[in-house]
C-alpha cells in the first residue's frame, strides 16, 4: 500500500499555476516596478514610522527612502563601537542633509578616519545650511597621519571650509585645532549670506592652558553678521571694540565666553561699553564660562567682571579654587539677571574643599544663601568640590522653593549636622 502510494505520489504531474497566482506575481512585480515619482507620493502620504516599514517592501523602495526631504537633519555619531553605522549614515546622508550634528570621538584613529569622510561628503552636499560639531575632547590627535598628507590638519580645514558658503549656522564644537582659522570661516561666510546667519560657535576648550595659542580675529570680520542670534568666543577676542561691532546684530540673544587666561595686553571691557550693549541689546543673555584658569579665578571679579554685564549664566571648571569674593560679587551686581551657577572642582579633602566653612568661621554671610536671596531669577545652583553645611543647603532650598530647577552638591560633600565635622575642621586649619 505505501509503495502504491509512492508511486502514485512520484507519478502525479506538476500543478499547473493558478489564475490567481499568477495576478499575485503581477501585483508584486507592479509594486516593486513603481516609478520613483509615485513611491514619492506614496511616501509623502505617511508619518516617518510607517515610510521606513513600507520602505521595506523590496529594494527599490528602500533606495527610494533616503530622499532630502525626509531627512532633512541628521546626527552623525562617530564612536569606536559603531564605526560601520557611522559609515553607512556618511554614504548615505553625506550628500543630501541640510541639519548635520557630528558627534565624534577626536581621539580615535578610526574616529577621525570617519570623520575626515564626512566632512568631505559634506562639503559636496548644496543642501547644507547647519553643521555642528560636538567632538568628545578639544583637539584632534593627527600626529598618527602626519605621513599622509591628505590627512594633516591644513587639508582637513580646507575641506571644512568647503562646507561653509550655505550654512546659516556653524559651531567649531570648542575644538581648538579649527579656532586657528577663525577670520578665514568668517571671511567665507561673509561672502555670500552673511545676514541668513544665526548661530556662530567660534569659542574653543585650550588642551593646556597654561601654554596656548591666541585665537581671535578682526572685530570687523563680525559686522556683516547682523541676524546673529547666538555667538560664542574666546576671552581673547572681547573688547569695547568688539562689543561696538555688534551694534548691528541687533536680534542676538545669546553671547557666550569662555576663558582660560587673561593675556598680557589684553584691553578688557568697560562698564560704559557693556552699559551700551545691553541699551542695543535688550534680550541678549551673557553666559560666562571660565576653564582651568587657575591664576585669574582668584581675582576674576576685579579683572573680568563688570557690573553693568548682563550676566545669566556662570560656569567655572576645574580652577582648583572658589573665589568667596567673586561670588558675592555676584549677588551685588547681578541680582536681576543671574539664572544659573555651576562651580566644578575634584572631589577632594584639600583645604581649598573647606572654603565656605572658612566663610563660616569669619561671621561673613554664606556668599551662596545670598545669592539665592537676593537672585530673584536664579534656578540653577551646581556645585562640585567643596565642603557645605546640611543646614545652608536646607536654607537654599527654602528660599528658592521650586523656581529651583536643578540643585546638585555632591553627597560626600555635605556636612550633616549630627556629624562632628566642626571639629574636624577647626583641626585641619590648625
Amino acid at each position: 500500500m505505501n509503495s502504491d502510494n509512492s508511486a502514485c505520489f512520484g507519478d502525479c504531474p506538476k500543478p499547473k499555476k493558478s489564475k490567481t497566482s499568477e495576478k499575485e506575481d503581477c501585483s508584486v512585480s507592479f509594486w516593486a516596478h513603481l516609478p520613483s515619482i509615485v513611491i514619492h507620493d506614496i511616501f509623502d502620504l505617511l508619518d516617518k514610522t510607517d515610510r521606513q516599514n513600507a520602505s521595506s517592501v523590496c529594494k527599490n523602495w528602500r533606495q527610494n527612502v533616503f530622499h532630502p526631504k525626509w531627512w532633512p537633519g541628521v546626527t552623525f555619531k562617530i564612536e569606536p563601537c559603531n564605526i560601520d553605522k557611522a559609515k553607512f549614515f556618511t554614504s548615505v546622508f553625506g550628500k543630501i542633509v541640510s541639519y548635520a550634528k557630528i558627534k565624534v570621538n577626536t581621539l580615535t584613529p578610526e574616529c577621525t578616519d570617519e570623520f575626515i569622510a564626512l566632512v568631505e561628503a559634506l562639503s559636496e552636499n548644496n543642501n547644507l545650511k547647519e553643521l555642528m560639531i560636538e567632538p568628545t575632547h578639544c583637539h584632534f590627535d593627527m600626529s598618527r597621519y602626519y605621513s599622509r598628507s591628505s590627512y594633516n590638519i591644513v587639508n582637513v580645514i580646507a575641506t571644512l571650509k568647503r562646507c561653509l558658503p550655505n550654512l546659516i549656522k556653524f559651531s567649531i564644537g570648542c575644538i581648538e585645532d579649527f579656532a586657528h582659522y577663525l577670520d578665514e570661516y568668517l571671511l567665507i561666510l561673509s561672502n555670500k549670506q552673511a545676514e541668513k546667519i544665526t548661530v556662530l560657535g567660534l569659542a574653543s576648550v585650550k588642551d593646556n592652558p597654561n601654554e596656548y595659542e591666541d585665537s581671535y580675529f578682526e572685530c570687523d570680520l563680525i559686522k556683516p553678521f547682523t541676524n546673529l542670534k547666538v555667538l560664542s568666543i574666546d576671552f581673547d577676542q572681547l573688547s569695547d571694540n568688539f562689543l561696538r561691532c555688534l551694534d548691528d546684530s541687533k536680534e542676538l540673544e545669546r553671547l557666550i565666553v569662555h576663558l582660560h587666561g587673561v593675556r598680557d595686553g589684553h584691553p578688557g571691557t568697560s562698564d560704559a561699553a557693556w552699559k551700551d550693549f545691553k541699551e542695543t541689546h535688550p534680550k541678549c543673555e551673557l553666559r560666562l564660562t571660565v576653564i582651568h584658569s587657575y591664576e585669574e579665578i582668584g581675582a576674576l571679579h576685579e579683572t573680568v567682571l563688570k557690573g553693568q554685564m548682563p550676566l545669566t549664566h556662570l560656569k567655572v571648571f576645574f580652577c582648583e579654587n572658589v573665589n568667596m569674593g567673586m561670588l558675592e560679587f555676584l549677588s551685588a551686581y547681578y541680582a536681576e539677571t543671574l539664572r544659573s551657577i555651576m562651580w566644578v572642582d575634584s572631589l577632594s579633602n584639600s583645604k581649598q574643599s573647606w572654603s565656605f566653612l572658612t566663610s563660616h568661621y569669619d561671621n561673613s554671610p554664606d556668599p551662596l544663601i545670598m545669592i539665592s536671596w537676593l537672585c530673584k531669577n536664579l534656578e540653577e545652583l551646581v556645585f562640585y568640590g567643596y565642603k557645605y553645611c546640611e543646614e545652608n543647603l536646607i536654607a537654599i532650598a527654602r528660599l528658592r522653593g521650586d523656581k529651583l530647577k536643578r540643585f546638585e552638591i555632591a553627597e560626600d560633600d555635605v556636612l550633616f549636622s549630627n556629624c562632628d565635622y566642626h571639629l574636624s575642621h577647626e583641626n585641619f586649619l590648625i
